[in-house]
């Protein structure tokens, strides 16, 4: 599942849930994608549970919630 939001700056995001390596449940991740500047590069946050727990965390968050995790997130590299 993955949801769409606007950050401050008017840019669109897109935040879904990812599983941790190899498939495992934990840790969790949530990552941003910009879809409307593909330059920039996917940023990602660390989350406590599993991948359905960050899935549930997307789904009843607010824009500016997610926003606020945005600006807490780091670069994938």
């Amino acid at each position: 599942m993955s949801r769409t939001f606007q950050d401050a700056n008017l840019l669109q995001w897109e935040a879904y849930a990812s599983g941790g390596e190899h498939g495992y449940a934990e840790p969790a991740r949530i990552v941003f994608h910009c879809v409307s500047d593909r330059s920039l590069r996917a940023r990602s946050i660390e989350r406590q549970g599993d991948q359905a727990d960050a899935e549930r965390e997307i789904a009843t968050s607010s824009e500016q919630e997610l926003a606020e995790l945005l600006g807490r997130a780091s670069e994938v590299r």
